[in-house]
């Protein structure tokens, strides 16, 4: 049998120890009750790029959780399109999360800082806020598809 190190197996009990009493140990979270559940925020796999006008559209879901307010997204998007990066920022308006209003899709239309977004593999960053005091961030890669404008 293999000799274990003294301060290295108290510092394991240590660290045991404490997460049982933070309530962070494996099925602690149903003896202390359920939590209320936490805001959610993503991003759809597929957007469209306008090069014409130097735009992205990208939407996703939200789940306002337990949080109640106002709530908007806030939307940075990224693409490296040649040898440039193309960056953008953009919000979207979902108005507020109410007893009524739990969930739903949002959109974003996304102008860009410099250059234009093309049709091609890029990464959002998406920001789901709900007033006063709750924000839930993810980031996502998602393929924007090139938009053919109508005649």
């Amino acid at each position: 049998m293999r000799r274990v190190r003294q301060p290295l197996l108290a510092a394991g009990l240590a660290t045991l120890a404490t997460a049982a009493t933070l309530g962070l140990a494996p099925g602690a979270a149903g003896a202390a009750g359920a939590a209320a559940p936490a805001p959610r925020i993503s991003v759809n796999w597929f957007g469209t790029a306008d090069v014409r006008a130097h735009t992205a559209t990208i939407g996703g879901r939200y789940a306002c959780g337990a949080e109640r307010g106002l709530a908007y997204i806030e939307v940075h998007l990224g693409q490296r399109v040649r040898r440039d990066s193309v960056t953008g920022f953009g919000f979207g308006v979902i108005g507020a999360c109410t007893d009524d209003r739990t969930a739903g899709t949002w959109t974003a239309t996304i102008p860009a800082d410099s250059g234009a977004f093309r049709g091609g593999p890029a990464t959002a960053t998406a920001r789901l806020v709900v007033e006063p005091n709750s924000l839930t961030e993810t980031t996502e890669p998602l393929r924007l598809i090139p938009r053919c404008p109508r005649r």
